[in-house]
């Protein structure tokens, strides 16, 4: 349930991040209060997990304050609704994985299109790629080996 959740929330924030550059901020705070009735009715992670992967959100938030938004509020937002589903390790994963694809999907438009290293890209739709391959490989992985 907490997947698909997640999954939407990621389809729909990416949908905008994609045509806009921008996500709305009332699909946060709706995925934000679901985030912490699910935790409340159903706990998988400990309060201090949650904590910890809202954190995570709040400092990239500070980072992007005094870097002039290098990375988007609205990612940081975002990040800090997946700590209240994922949990602080998961929510780390999480991020570095995006970021791995963000970082190879970057190089190849910046070679192929002669952009500059300033060309800026939308996180959003590799928050949502990072996650079905971390759910995947959750879910599937075990039948692969």
């Amino acid at each position: 349930m907490r997947e698909i959740g997640l999954i939407i929330f990621y389809g729909l924030t990416a949908f905008d991040d994609i045509r806009t550059k921008q996500v709305r901020i009332l699909e946060i705070i709706v995925f934000g209060i679901l985030g912490i009735i699910v935790n409340v009715i159903w706990p998988v992670k400990s309060v201090e997990s949650i904590i910890c992967g809202l954190l995570v959100g709040i400092v990239l938030y500070i980072f992007s304050i005094l870097t002039k938004e290098k990375i988007g509020k609205g990612d940081c937002f975002i990040i800090m609704v997946s700590g209240l589903y994922l949990g602080f390790i998961d929510v780390l994963i999480l991020i570095w994985i995006s970021s791995f694809l963000a970082l190879i999907y970057g190089l190849i438009k910046i070679k192929k299109l002669k952009k500059d290293s300033s060309y800026e890209i939308p996180f959003v739709p590799f928050l949502l790629s990072g996650f079905l391959l971390m759910y995947g490989i959750h879910s599937f992985g075990s039948l692969i080996i």
